[in-house]
């Protein structure tokens, strides 16, 4: 994914109020793992490390999933939004907080 969509996904999260609940690293510490919530609407970030020095990352991207429970990566602002709002659409009494 290139950055400036990881980091525009990642300003949404933030503007939206999002959460971080849980980090993780993951093999040996090349995969980063970041849990975000929204009440009870979540998106996790994976952020994959090069394993040579010198190089650039290996990866970043993110995935959340339906209210049916169906993972997808996500790869656009317009993905992650249109995620929420059937989420939000299918359980009209979640309260955010």
């Amino acid at each position: 994914m290139p950055r400036e969509t990881a980091a525009a996904i990642k300003n949404w999260i933030k503007k939206m109020g999002f959460k971080l609940v849980r980090s993780h690293n993951l093999n040996h510490r090349t995969t980063k793992i970041n849990y975000y919530s929204l009440g009870t609407f979540g998106v996790y970030e994976e952020i994959c490390k090069s394993q040579r020095p010198g190089k650039q990352d290996g990866g970043h991207k993110f995935i959340s999933w339906t209210p049916w429970g169906i993972d997808f990566e996500v790869n656009s602002v317009r993905d992650l939004s249109k995620a929420y709002e059937e989420f939000v659409e299918y359980n009209p009494n979640v309260l955010v907080t």
